[in-house]
């Protein structure tokens, strides 16, 4: 990603950081019956890493993910490897919201004291249904949801970080526009963050959690989620 200027406004700031983090890219818009392509992608949003470079993925290792169909129902989706992703197809058969979501915790070297693990979440509409437009179908552990479809410019986007299936107060989410800028946004009691775009476009929120943890052999969880959103 280009270098950012760094810029300190009221509520937000803009830093020169690198978001590396594993995605789920795929189109926000599917058509019934067609064959609808995602990916599950690392580095940042526009600058993938070649598949070799990916620290948490082994040679062979087999990655699922999970496809969420607006009425309820699971399947599994099978990955195939290239060179910088993770490759899977579904064909819709109902008209609403469909979720593809990835849970992974990652190999963890001997000795290591803590335990990472990977969440990232895709949200997909078909036709003009609004059914399964819902934060209890995805099963992930952390997770940022957008409860709206689709969001207008200018106007107050609100997102809900989820922790284990609760609403998670006072944490924070990092976003990314299309521009390149990145604004960190803080969740009130209810576990909602709210910002106002200034560009149009794909956009991209990143989240993470520690949590201590016992009678395990390790110490501590570090889960890290991401998702995507469209402004119109």
């Amino acid at each position: 990603m280009k270098k950012l200027i760094v810029v300190i406004l009221t509520f937000f700031c803009v830093v020169s950081v690198s978001a590396h983090a594993v995605f789920i890219e795929t189109a926000l818009k599917g058509t019934k019956g067609k064959s609808h392509t995602v990916k599950v992608v690392y580095g940042e949003p526009d600058e993938h890493e070649e598949r070799s470079k990916w620290w948490w993925y082994k040679e062979g290792m087999q990655i699922t993910l999970t496809l969420t169909k607006p009425d309820g129902s699971k399947e599994s989706l099978t990955t195939t490897a290239q060179a910088d992703h993770l490759l899977a197809t579904f064909i819709p058969d109902q008209d609403g919201v469909y979720h593809v979501s990835l849970q992974q915790d990652t190999e963890r070297k001997e000795g290591a004291k803590t335990q990472y693990q990977i969440n990232a979440v895709a949200t997909i509409q078909v036709g003009n249904a609004t059914v399964g437009n819902t934060a209890s179908n995805i099963g992930n552990e952390l997770l940022v949801y957008a409860d709206e479809r689709s969001y207008k410019n200018k106007k107050e986007v609100s997102l809900i970080f989820y922790e284990k299936g609760k609403p998670a107060p006072h944490s924070f989410i990092q976003i990314i526009a299309p521009s390149g800028w990145i604004r960190w946004i803080e969740t009130d009691e209810q576990g909602v963050a709210r910002f106002t775009p200034e560009w149009t476009g794909k956009y991209f929120a990143e989240a993470s959690k520690r949590e201590k943890v016992a009678g395990q052999d390790f110490e501590e969880y570090s889960r890290a989620s991401s998702m995507s959103f469209e402004v119109k």
